[in-house]
């Protein structure tokens, strides 16, 4: 077994589970290696799970630098297309598991300051990433002004959390398509062009 599939297992786990509800010998089994293997990759399982956000940011970037890299598309139709794939993807998951950094922030945000930290740190390079396509969506008169483009990202990825939480209580995808349009329609200016 290979470091990256104990990440990607493990992960899954804490992604479902929550980080103080998962014990190292529960991702030992799910991903059948000896204590001895998973020692020689991880410290502790802090370091395991901040090892796990860094992957996991990396795989949600791509996907982000995919969606917003679209240029055929104008960028209010890039960022639909990267919230609506980040929604298909909750709904094949069956709702359980959610974002790994709203999760995190979330249960542990308050008291364990590194993994906070590193959660906060990922948050962030994906409003910044956000942020330049809603800026360039702006200056093309598509996107409202009314707020900066930062403060939209921020929104934006603020308001998918939120609508994530509805989506695992109700183990149903209607608040983040609800969610998904409300959102979509605020932010599109209605002046013509």
């Amino acid at each position: 077994h290979c470091k990256m599939d104990i990440l990607e297992r493990g992960t899954h786990l804490v992604r479902q589970k929550g980080y103080h509800n998962v014990g190292i010998n529960e991702i030992l089994q799910v991903c059948g290696v000896p204590k001895g293997s998973f020692y020689n990759f991880f410290k502790s399982k802090e370091d395991f799970v901040e090892q796990s956000i860094h992957a996991y940011h990396a795989k949600g970037i791509e996907l982000l630098e995919t969606y917003l890299g679209e240029v055929q598309y104008p960028p209010l139709e890039r960022l639909k297309r990267f919230y609506r794939k980040t929604i298909d993807q909750f709904d094949q998951e069956g709702y359980t598991t959610g974002c790994l950094l709203t999760n995190l922030s979330i249960e542990i945000g308050g008291t364990n300051a590194r993994l906070a930290q590193v959660a906060n740190e990922a948050f962030l390079h994906n409003v910044s990433l956000i942020t330049a396509c809603v800026q360039e969506g702006q200056e093309a008169g598509t996107i409202t002004t009314q707020f900066s483009a930062h403060q939209i990202a921020e929104y934006l990825q603020a308001g998918l959390s939120g609508a994530m939480s509805r989506m695992k209580v109700q183990h149903s995808r209607d608040f983040l398509d609800r969610w998904h349009e409300m959102t979509f329609s605020l932010l599109q200016t209605t002046a013509p062009v």
